[in-house]
Protein backbone atom coordinates (compact mmCIF):
# COMPACT_ATOMS: atom_id res chain seq x y z
CA UNK A 1 0.00 0.00 0.00
CA UNK A 2 1.56 3.81 -1.11
CA UNK A 3 2.07 5.65 1.40
CA UNK A 4 0.75 9.03 1.70
CA UNK A 5 3.24 11.72 0.68
CA UNK A 6 4.14 14.36 3.28
CA UNK A 7 5.13 17.93 3.26
CA UNK A 8 8.48 17.16 4.44
CA UNK A 9 8.87 15.17 1.56
CA UNK A 10 7.41 17.69 -1.31
CA UNK A 11 9.60 20.78 0.30
CA UNK A 12 12.58 18.36 0.28
CA UNK A 13 12.23 17.82 -3.60
CA UNK A 14 11.10 21.33 -4.73
CA UNK A 15 14.64 22.40 -1.97
CA UNK A 16 12.29 24.93 -0.15
CA UNK A 17 11.38 24.95 3.85
CA UNK A 18 8.06 23.63 5.02
CA UNK A 19 6.81 26.51 5.69
CA UNK A 20 7.55 28.07 2.56
CA UNK A 21 5.02 25.00 1.29
CA UNK A 22 2.26 25.53 3.76
CA UNK A 23 2.56 29.84 2.36
CA UNK A 24 2.41 28.24 -1.60
CA UNK A 25 -1.09 25.94 -0.55
CA UNK A 26 -2.59 28.88 1.41
CA UNK A 27 -2.34 31.29 -1.45
CA UNK A 28 0.04 33.38 0.63
CA UNK A 29 2.81 34.13 -2.15
CA UNK A 30 4.45 37.00 -0.54
CA UNK A 31 7.73 37.54 -2.31
CA UNK A 32 8.07 34.25 -3.37
CA UNK A 33 9.26 34.16 -6.78
CA UNK A 34 7.99 32.75 -10.13
CA UNK A 35 10.17 30.15 -10.58
CA UNK A 36 10.16 29.06 -7.07
CA UNK A 37 5.92 29.19 -7.40
CA UNK A 38 6.63 27.03 -10.56
CA UNK A 39 9.18 24.20 -9.49
CA UNK A 40 7.06 23.54 -6.17
CA UNK A 41 3.86 23.16 -8.55
CA UNK A 42 5.20 20.87 -10.77
CA UNK A 43 6.49 18.75 -7.51
CA UNK A 44 3.08 18.65 -6.11
CA UNK A 45 1.99 17.00 -9.48
CA UNK A 46 5.21 14.73 -9.77
CA UNK A 47 4.80 13.70 -6.34
CA UNK A 48 0.59 13.17 -6.33
CA UNK A 49 0.67 15.40 -2.80
CA UNK A 50 -2.74 15.81 -1.60
CA UNK A 51 -2.40 18.29 1.07
CA UNK A 52 -4.34 16.93 4.52
CA UNK A 53 -7.08 19.23 4.97
CA UNK A 54 -8.03 17.95 8.32
CA UNK A 55 -4.45 18.81 9.20
CA UNK A 56 -4.49 22.20 7.87
CA UNK A 57 -7.83 23.08 9.72
CA UNK A 58 -6.62 21.77 12.87
CA UNK A 59 -3.37 23.80 12.73
CA UNK A 60 -5.04 26.66 11.36
CA UNK A 61 -8.31 26.85 13.19
CA UNK A 62 -9.72 27.16 9.59
CA UNK A 63 -12.47 24.92 8.17
CA UNK A 64 -12.49 25.60 4.42
CA UNK A 65 -16.19 24.74 4.69
CA UNK A 66 -18.81 27.31 3.44
CA UNK A 67 -22.42 26.29 4.22
CA UNK A 68 -25.13 26.66 1.79
CA UNK A 69 -29.17 26.61 2.46
CA UNK A 70 -31.28 26.35 -0.21
CA UNK A 71 -35.36 26.53 0.25
CA UNK A 72 -35.94 23.84 -2.05
CA UNK A 73 -33.08 21.76 -3.93
CA UNK A 74 -35.75 20.05 -5.96
CA UNK A 75 -36.15 23.85 -7.90
CA UNK A 76 -33.73 24.66 -11.01
CA UNK A 77 -32.84 27.74 -9.07
CA UNK A 78 -31.22 25.54 -6.39
CA UNK A 79 -29.46 23.87 -8.95
CA UNK A 80 -27.99 26.81 -11.04
CA UNK A 81 -27.23 28.57 -7.89
CA UNK A 82 -25.16 26.06 -6.54
CA UNK A 83 -23.36 25.37 -9.90
CA UNK A 84 -22.29 29.15 -9.57
CA UNK A 85 -21.70 29.32 -6.05
CA UNK A 86 -19.56 25.73 -6.51
CA UNK A 87 -17.67 27.03 -9.51
CA UNK A 88 -16.14 30.09 -7.35
CA UNK A 89 -15.35 28.36 -4.11
CA UNK A 90 -13.57 25.31 -6.12
CA UNK A 91 -11.17 27.63 -7.49
CA UNK A 92 -9.71 28.52 -3.94
CA UNK A 93 -10.46 24.71 -2.60
CA UNK A 94 -13.41 25.67 -0.02
CA UNK A 95 -16.15 22.58 0.03
CA UNK A 96 -19.70 23.22 0.29
CA UNK A 97 -21.79 21.33 2.60
CA UNK A 98 -25.23 21.70 1.22
CA UNK A 99 -28.39 21.44 3.20
CA UNK A 100 -32.29 21.71 2.10
CA UNK A 101 -34.35 23.42 4.33
CA UNK A 102 -37.80 21.87 2.18
CA UNK A 103 -39.04 25.75 2.93
CA UNK A 104 -39.90 24.56 6.56
CA UNK A 105 -38.37 27.65 8.84
CA UNK A 106 -38.28 24.69 11.56
CA UNK A 107 -36.12 22.30 9.50
CA UNK A 108 -33.89 25.29 7.71
CA UNK A 109 -33.53 26.54 12.19
CA UNK A 110 -31.83 22.65 13.09
CA UNK A 111 -29.52 22.52 10.04
CA UNK A 112 -28.27 25.94 10.74
CA UNK A 113 -27.16 24.81 14.12
CA UNK A 114 -25.81 21.99 12.60
CA UNK A 115 -23.40 24.16 10.00
CA UNK A 116 -22.34 25.93 12.67
CA UNK A 117 -21.15 22.90 15.27
CA UNK A 118 -19.53 21.81 11.57
CA UNK A 119 -17.19 24.98 12.21
CA UNK A 120 -17.96 26.65 8.29
CA UNK A 121 -16.37 30.03 8.20
CA UNK A 122 -19.27 31.13 6.40
CA UNK A 123 -23.41 30.57 5.33
CA UNK A 124 -24.82 31.57 1.71
CA UNK A 125 -28.80 31.56 2.63
CA UNK A 126 -31.89 31.60 1.01
CA UNK A 127 -34.11 31.87 3.34
CA UNK A 128 -37.45 30.18 4.36
CA UNK A 129 -38.47 33.02 7.01
CA UNK A 130 -38.75 37.02 6.02
CA UNK A 131 -38.09 37.67 9.94
CA UNK A 132 -34.32 38.86 10.71
CA UNK A 133 -34.80 37.36 14.45
CA UNK A 134 -34.90 33.94 13.01
CA UNK A 135 -30.97 34.29 12.33
CA UNK A 136 -29.86 36.36 15.10
CA UNK A 137 -28.40 33.49 16.61
CA UNK A 138 -25.59 33.14 13.59
CA UNK A 139 -24.43 36.72 14.97
CA UNK A 140 -23.96 35.65 18.14
CA UNK A 141 -22.12 32.86 16.56
CA UNK A 142 -20.07 35.22 14.62
CA UNK A 143 -20.40 33.32 11.34
CA UNK A 144 -20.60 35.91 8.46
CA UNK A 145 -24.07 35.38 6.69
CA UNK A 146 -25.01 36.16 3.06
CA UNK A 147 -28.60 36.03 1.57
CA UNK A 148 -29.19 35.19 -1.91
CA UNK A 149 -32.58 35.53 -3.49
CA UNK A 150 -34.94 36.27 -0.63
CA UNK A 151 -33.85 39.37 1.81
CA UNK A 152 -35.11 39.76 5.53
CA UNK A 153 -37.13 42.35 7.49
CA UNK A 154 -35.40 43.96 8.50
CA UNK A 155 -32.85 43.62 6.09
CA UNK A 156 -29.22 42.97 8.44
CA UNK A 157 -27.02 41.06 6.12
CA UNK A 158 -25.96 41.33 2.69
CA UNK A 159 -28.10 40.23 -0.03
CA UNK A 160 -27.70 39.01 -3.43
CA UNK A 161 -30.40 39.01 -5.83
CA UNK A 162 -32.37 39.50 -9.31
CA UNK A 163 -33.95 43.08 -9.91
CA UNK A 164 -37.08 42.13 -9.98
CA UNK A 165 -38.87 44.96 -9.59
CA UNK A 166 -37.61 46.70 -12.54
CA UNK A 167 -37.52 43.53 -14.76
CA UNK A 168 -41.91 43.17 -13.40
CA UNK A 169 -42.07 46.65 -14.66
CA UNK A 170 -40.64 45.99 -18.06
CA UNK A 171 -42.52 42.97 -18.59
CA UNK A 172 -45.58 44.15 -17.61
CA UNK A 173 -45.30 47.79 -19.53
CA UNK A 174 -46.00 45.68 -22.49
CA UNK A 175 -48.42 43.48 -21.08
CA UNK A 176 -50.89 46.17 -21.05
CA UNK A 177 -49.65 48.12 -24.15
CA UNK A 178 -51.25 44.90 -25.63
CA UNK A 179 -54.42 45.58 -24.12
CA UNK A 180 -55.02 42.90 -21.41
CA UNK A 181 -57.52 43.83 -19.30
CA UNK A 182 -57.09 41.05 -16.27
CA UNK A 183 -53.96 40.32 -14.94
CA UNK A 184 -54.21 36.51 -13.08
CA UNK A 185 -51.21 36.78 -10.54
CA UNK A 186 -50.51 32.99 -9.30
CA UNK A 187 -47.98 32.90 -6.93
CA UNK A 188 -47.01 30.52 -3.89
CA UNK A 189 -48.16 32.51 -0.52
CA UNK A 190 -46.61 36.24 -0.18
CA UNK A 191 -46.61 36.14 3.44
CA UNK A 192 -43.81 33.92 3.51
CA UNK A 193 -41.57 35.45 0.95
CA UNK A 194 -40.39 39.63 0.44
CA UNK A 195 -39.65 38.66 -2.92
CA UNK A 196 -42.86 37.20 -3.74
CA UNK A 197 -44.76 40.07 -2.21
CA UNK A 198 -42.31 42.52 -4.50
CA UNK A 199 -43.03 40.66 -7.58
CA UNK A 200 -46.98 40.92 -6.82
CA UNK A 201 -46.86 45.16 -5.49
CA UNK A 202 -45.56 45.82 -8.77
CA UNK A 203 -47.70 43.91 -10.79
CA UNK A 204 -50.78 45.83 -8.48
CA UNK A 205 -49.41 48.97 -8.89
CA UNK A 206 -49.11 48.94 -12.62
CA UNK A 207 -52.30 47.14 -13.21
CA UNK A 208 -54.22 49.81 -10.59
CA UNK A 209 -52.44 52.74 -12.82
CA UNK A 210 -54.00 50.96 -16.33
CA UNK A 211 -57.11 50.78 -14.66
CA UNK A 212 -57.21 46.99 -15.34
CA UNK A 213 -58.45 44.06 -13.33
CA UNK A 214 -56.33 42.03 -10.71
CA UNK A 215 -56.94 38.85 -9.77
CA UNK A 216 -54.33 37.02 -7.03
CA UNK A 217 -54.35 33.32 -6.48
CA UNK A 218 -51.85 32.00 -3.79
CA UNK A 219 -51.19 28.20 -4.08
CA UNK A 220 -49.43 25.46 -2.12
CA UNK A 221 -49.32 23.11 -4.74
CA UNK A 222 -52.15 20.94 -3.02
CA UNK A 223 -55.01 21.88 -4.71
CA UNK A 224 -55.55 21.54 -8.63
CA UNK A 225 -55.70 25.33 -10.38
CA UNK A 226 -57.68 23.74 -13.21
CA UNK A 227 -60.86 24.64 -12.61
CA UNK A 228 -59.68 28.34 -12.12
CA UNK A 229 -57.70 28.50 -15.13
CA UNK A 230 -60.75 27.11 -17.47
CA UNK A 231 -62.93 29.68 -15.75
CA UNK A 232 -60.22 32.46 -16.73
CA UNK A 233 -60.35 30.86 -20.40
CA UNK A 234 -63.83 31.57 -20.66
CA UNK A 235 -64.28 34.82 -19.52
CA UNK A 236 -64.57 37.51 -22.63
CA UNK A 237 -62.03 39.74 -20.87
CA UNK A 238 -58.94 39.29 -22.38
CA UNK A 239 -56.57 37.48 -19.70
CA UNK A 240 -53.22 36.71 -19.31
CA UNK A 241 -51.62 34.41 -16.65
CA UNK A 242 -48.46 35.83 -14.53
CA UNK A 243 -45.95 33.48 -12.70
CA UNK A 244 -44.33 34.49 -10.00
CA UNK A 245 -41.53 31.65 -10.09
CA UNK A 246 -40.61 29.07 -12.25
CA UNK A 247 -42.02 26.25 -10.59
CA UNK A 248 -45.76 28.32 -10.53
CA UNK A 249 -45.13 28.92 -14.61
CA UNK A 250 -44.12 25.01 -14.82
CA UNK A 251 -47.84 24.31 -13.35
CA UNK A 252 -49.51 26.55 -15.26
CA UNK A 253 -48.31 25.39 -18.48
CA UNK A 254 -49.12 21.68 -17.36
CA UNK A 255 -52.77 22.47 -17.47
CA UNK A 256 -52.68 24.58 -20.01
CA UNK A 257 -51.29 21.98 -22.68
CA UNK A 258 -53.66 19.10 -20.89
CA UNK A 259 -56.35 20.80 -21.21
CA UNK A 260 -55.08 22.00 -24.87
CA UNK A 261 -55.80 25.50 -24.38
CA UNK A 262 -54.37 27.74 -26.71
CA UNK A 263 -51.84 30.15 -26.28
CA UNK A 264 -52.04 33.21 -26.07
CA UNK A 265 -55.39 32.75 -28.42
CA UNK A 266 -57.85 31.71 -25.32
CA UNK A 267 -54.94 33.16 -22.44
CA UNK A 268 -51.85 34.99 -22.01
CA UNK A 269 -49.06 33.68 -19.93
CA UNK A 270 -45.80 34.91 -18.72
CA UNK A 271 -43.60 35.21 -15.25
CA UNK A 272 -40.83 34.32 -14.13
CA UNK A 273 -38.06 31.77 -14.40
CA UNK A 274 -36.83 30.99 -18.34
CA UNK A 275 -34.53 28.39 -17.33
CA UNK A 276 -33.97 27.85 -21.28
CA UNK A 277 -37.20 25.14 -21.25
CA UNK A 278 -39.99 27.76 -22.15
CA UNK A 279 -38.39 28.13 -25.69
CA UNK A 280 -39.89 25.30 -26.39
CA UNK A 281 -43.34 24.78 -24.87
CA UNK A 282 -46.39 26.00 -26.98
CA UNK A 283 -45.17 29.28 -29.25
CA UNK A 284 -42.21 30.13 -26.90
CA UNK A 285 -43.03 31.50 -23.75
CA UNK A 286 -42.12 35.42 -22.95
CA UNK A 287 -41.10 35.35 -19.52
CA UNK A 288 -37.94 36.73 -17.27
CA UNK A 289 -34.63 35.00 -17.22
CA UNK A 290 -32.62 35.60 -13.37
CA UNK A 291 -29.11 35.15 -14.48
CA UNK A 292 -29.12 32.44 -11.34
CA UNK A 293 -25.88 31.04 -12.07
CA UNK A 294 -24.26 34.55 -12.10
CA UNK A 295 -26.11 35.05 -8.72
CA UNK A 296 -24.56 32.05 -7.35
CA UNK A 297 -20.98 33.54 -8.81
CA UNK A 298 -21.46 36.87 -7.21
CA UNK A 299 -22.81 35.17 -3.85
CA UNK A 300 -19.14 32.91 -3.96
CA UNK A 301 -17.22 35.83 -4.82
CA UNK A 302 -18.71 37.77 -1.93
CA UNK A 303 -18.57 35.27 0.46
CA UNK A 304 -14.76 34.57 -0.12
CA UNK A 305 -14.23 39.02 0.61
CA UNK A 306 -15.98 38.33 3.86
CA UNK A 307 -13.59 35.26 4.98
CA UNK A 308 -10.22 37.46 3.55
CA UNK A 309 -11.05 40.74 4.74
CA UNK A 310 -12.77 39.50 8.30
CA UNK A 311 -15.78 42.16 7.80
CA UNK A 312 -19.17 42.41 6.00
CA UNK A 313 -21.67 45.15 5.17
CA UNK A 314 -25.35 45.29 4.94
CA UNK A 315 -25.66 46.16 1.15
CA UNK A 316 -27.80 44.74 -1.83
CA UNK A 317 -25.87 43.18 -4.93
CA UNK A 318 -28.49 43.34 -7.71
CA UNK A 319 -28.41 41.10 -10.81
CA UNK A 320 -29.95 42.18 -13.97
CA UNK A 321 -32.65 39.66 -15.47
CA UNK A 322 -33.14 39.09 -19.11
CA UNK A 323 -36.43 39.24 -20.55
CA UNK A 324 -37.17 36.79 -23.26
CA UNK A 325 -39.72 37.84 -25.81
CA UNK A 326 -41.71 35.36 -27.23
CA UNK A 327 -45.00 34.48 -28.81
CA UNK A 328 -46.96 33.38 -25.47
CA UNK A 329 -48.77 37.37 -24.86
Amino acid sequence: MRKNVTISQVAEKAGVSKTTISRFLNGHYGNMSKETKERIAQTIVDLKYRPNRQAQALKSKRSYLIGIVVADISNMYSSLLLKGIGEVLGKVEYQMIIVDAANSVKQERELLEKLVDQGVEGIILQASSRDASHYDFLEDANIPLLLVDRQTEPLKWPLIASDNVEATQRLMEVVLDKGYEKIVVVSEPLADIVTRELRYQTVKELTDAANRELVLIETNFEASLKSEIVTFVKDPKKTVLFASNGRVLMQLLTILINEKIKIPDEIGITGFDDWNLTALVGPGITSIEQQTKLIGETAGEQMMKFINHNETSIERHIVPAKLQWRNSI
